[in-house]
This record gives C-alpha cells, sequence and structure tokens, in this order.
C-alpha cells in the first residue's frame, strides 16, 4: 500500500491543489493521499478565511484520501516549525512513504543542497553569514551571499548559470519565493529526522503564490482537476472580501452572486467552488479583523512580562508592542506599525495571534518536549479509503484522536494541554463567526468528523 503525505492550508482549496493532488496520483501511483492540514489559524499568523470543517470537505471531495489536523502550535508558527511539524506527523503516521510539496523551482538537486547546508549549518557558512550580516547585509541577501561562496569552493549541484554574480541572483530568487522556502524546510526536517519517506517535488504552475488577481483560464482542453491554476489563494480571498461576503448582524448571510462569476468557477473544483457557496449561506468569511476588539482587549490587559512570554517575541519586540499599545487600532494596523526591515509583517501578525490564544514560550517548550506531535486528530476521510485507517491504527506510534470525548483516555496530561490550545482557538473562531452571522456558536466537542 502507497500513501503518501502532503501538508496544506487550503485556504481556501482551490484548482491549484486539486492539480497537486490529481499529479501526484498520476506521478506516484499512489493508492492513498494523506494530508496534514492547518485548522482554523494559518501559518500567516491570521484565521483562515473558512473553516477547517469545510475545507476538510473540499480536499476529500477533489482526490484526498484523509486529512488530520495540525495543531495550532505549530500551523500558525515558523515556516521551520511548521514544516518540522508536519513532517514530524507523518513520520508518526508510521505509513507514510512519501511527502509531496510544490514549489517555484523542479531543480530537487539544488533544493536538497541548499536545505543540507541550512539544516548543517557547517562553519563556513556560518562565518560567511555573519561576515555579511555585520557588512549590513539584510539576512535574504546574506544567506544567499553566503551559499554562493559555498557553492563556488565545492563541486555541488549547477544552478544553470555559470558567473558568481548570477549564482547569487540565481539563490536570491530560489531563497525569495514562498514555496521554494516551505520546500527548503521540508527537505531541511527530512533530513534532521532521518526520515526514510521520500520527497516528492511538483513545480508549480499557473498563478503565483502572491497574485491577488484572477487570470483568465488558460486552457479549456483538460480537465478542470487538472488544469492551470488561474487564481492562487491569496486572489480569491481577496476577491471574497472585496465582494463583501461577509456577514454582519444587520445583514443575513446570503451567497454573493460574484461567488458564480466565471473567474471564481475557473479557479476552483466544482464541488470545492459549491461547498463554499453553501457554506456562505450560513456562515461568515472571517479575517484577521473579526478579532481587532479582542486584540486590543489583550494588549491593555497584558504587562509588559506577559507580552515578553508570548511565543516566538523577543525582548526588542516586546518592548515596542507594549510601547505601542495606546496607538492600536486594528489588528492590521498594528502588524504595519510594528514591522520593521528585520521583523516582517508576518512575524508580527504571528506573535499577535499567539497573544490573542495565548501561546506562551511555555507552550512551545511543552510542544518540544512532546516532539511537536504527540496525537493525530482526524478531520475527516473517504469512505471508501478504510483501509488506509485500519492500516494507520496499526502502524502510528501515537494515538488516534477521532473524539475528542475520548481525549482524556488516550492522551497524556502534558498532550490533553496541547490539545486544549487546539479546542480553544477552534471555539474562538467559531464564536467569532457566530458574532457576525447571529447564529448560536457550536462547540468543537459538537464537530463531526468529515466523511464522504
Amino acid at each position: 500500500m502507497k500513501i503518501i503525505g502532503i501538508i496544506a492550508e487550503y485556504n481556501p482549496f482551490h484548482n491549484g491543489h486539486a492539480y497537486q493532488l490529481a499529479m501526484l496520483r498520476k506521478k506516484t501511483d499512489a493508492d492513498y493521499i494523506a494530508v496534514a492540514m492547518s485548522g482554523n489559524f494559518v501559518q500567516r499568523g491570521e484565521p483562515a478565511i473558512i473553516d477547517k470543517y469545510a475545507r476538510t470537505e473540499m480536499a476529500l471531495q477533489s482526490g484526498a484520501d484523509l486529512v488530520l489536523e495540525l495543531p495550532v502550535l505549530w500551523a500558525a508558527s515558523s515556516a521551520e516549525a511548521f514544516a518540522t511539524a508536519g513532517v514530524t506527523l507523518f513520520e508518526k503516521m508510521g505509513c507514510v512513504e512519501g511527502i509531496c510539496f510544490g514549489a517555484e523551482t523542479d531543480n530537487l538537486p539544488l533544493l536538497t543542497t541548499i536545505a543540507d547546508i541550512l539544516a548543517d549549518e557547517p562553519d563556513n557558512y556560518r562565518r560567511l553569514l555573519s561576515c555579511y550580516l555585520k557588512a549590513g547585509m539584510s539576512f535574504p541577501s546574506a544567506r544567499a551571499q553566503a551559499l554562493c561562496e559555498i557553492f563556488k569552493a565545492a563541486a555541488l549541484p549547477d544552478t544553470g548559470s555559470n558567473s558568481s554574480e548570477t549564482v547569487v541572483e540565481t539563490l536570491s530568487d530560489i531563497l525569495g519565493r514562498p514555496n521554494n522556502i516551505l520546500a527548503i524546510e521540508y527537505l531541511k526536517a527530512l533530513k534532521r529526522l532521518h526520515s526514510s519517506m521520500k520527497p516528492i517535488l511538483l513545480k508549480r504552475v499557473g498563478a503565483e503564490y502572491h497574485d491577488t488577481e484572477i487570470n483568465a483560464v488558460k486552457n479549456n482542453s483538460i480537465k478542470k482537476a487538472e488544469a492551470i491554476p488561474t487564481a492562487s489563494a491569496t486572489a480569491i480571498r481577496n476577491l471574497l472580501f472585496s465582494k463583501n461576503v461577509a456577514v454582519s448582524p444587520e445583514k443575513p448571510a446570503t451567497p454573493d452572486s460574484a461567488l458564480l462569476s466565471d473567474a471564481l468557477q475557473s479557479s476552483m473544483p466544482d464541488s470545492a467552488l459549491r461547498i463554499l457557496t453553501d457554506y456562505l449561506k450560513s456562515s461568515p468569511v472571517v479575517s484577521a479583523g473579526d478579532f481587532s476588539s479582542l486584540l486590543g482587549y489583550r494588549l491593555l490587559t497584558q504587562d509588559k512580562s506577559s507580552i515578553s512570554h508570548i511565543g516566538d517575541i523577543t525582548p526588542e519586540i516586546a518592548n515596542r508592542l507594549y510601547n505601542n499599545r495606546y496607538q492600536y487600532l486594528s489588528f492590521s494596523q498594528f502588524c504595519q506599525l510594528n514591522k520593521s526591515r528585520e521583523v516582517t509583517y508576518t512575524r508580527i501578525s504571528r506573535i499577535l495571534l499567539h497573544l490573542i490564544l495565548q501561546i506562551t514560550e511555555d507552550t512551545y517548550t511543552l510542544g518540544h518536549s512532546l516532539d511537536y506531535i504527540p496525537y493525530l486528530r482526524i478531520l475527516g476521510f473517504r469512505k471508501s479509503s478504510s483501509a488506509l485507517l485500519s492500516v494507520l491504527k496499526s502502524s502510528a506510534g501515537i494515538p488516534m484522536v477521532s473524539k475528542l470525548a475520548d481525549a482524556s483516555v488516550l492522551l497524556s496530561p502534558e498532550a490533553e494541554i496541547l490539545l486544549e490550545k487546539d479546542l480553544f482557538a477552534a471555539n474562538l473562531y467559531e464564536q467569532t463567526k457566530a458574532i457576525k452571522s447571529q447564529t448560536p456558536s457550536r462547540s468543537e466537542y459538537s464537530r463531526e468528523i468529515v466523511r464522504l
């Protein structure tokens, strides 16, 4: 039985994701595809636009066989922690043969070599990196320059260019693209875990990760599930927000006609689009701005010491947040106010989300002590994939949680603490939806696994 894993957010699910699933099935003849998916909050430090159960159903309808939740501690963390947790999850399943990921390049040997250097951090790399940082280079530029020097000094895979200047440009371009960065982190994690799982690289096609517009359909001659992606998740989110599909207490939730436009129909599989439109009949889309009041409250009620213990923060960032708290207007405004050359908007966003969810240094310490993934939380599966669940029950090295009521029996007290963070995040997200739509909130304990 060949089982392949994918680490994803599906925020929301679109043709690019369907393309990956279809191509992976063709390329590997996989019997089953398992997905480790972020829950209701994502790696950018923001809420997912629609909840994890709707996104799980989209994935299952489009070719995934099993969807497991990546704990919120890691789902809303740095690229390195996000990737390490995802790879660790599949490693602990004990039955996954390979991990598939997309990137802007298809040069796996080059990405692997870069990952090896960054994972090992040899003395010459650290020395060069320090030198270039002291010279005033930004971290990405210094890293690219240090890697270039190492590439020139050793017999390493060709970047496709001969001149040292072009090599630097090539490496800078690779290290500046989001999917390449995640691909390198996956490869680093595989190396550090001494994993036998095989990396499977698919080159990203069609719309770019940061594209904000939905493009025209580029090829109508092939099946939609294998079509060239015409929109990034960013572009789809922008469309949903711009068309004001988010509901308010003054306006009942109704699907916006723009969701049925040719542009969106060409960008999402029919099943995913149908799930989205059905979802919007009763639920609003969610943005970081919906948590602005709560964040403002947190900033006013936390002293400097409490803020300094939030996960992934530094003393400098803590001082900045504390000193700027009276200039707070909204989630996005405060991210913009506190970002800098050294600290990105996204990192500030993650830290502020940690403040909302009360993810602290101690939470990270606990997560590391539990080796990232102490349980497998099933979000959904296809009934035709029951054989996969049977294999997983015997191969997994950690408990599987399908019913939350059983968690206290299955998990250690320490693992339960980590699960409580997931439950709080889910319930807070659900409450935020309920306030916007003026419909009763649902406890995470009342939610059922998606079965197709």
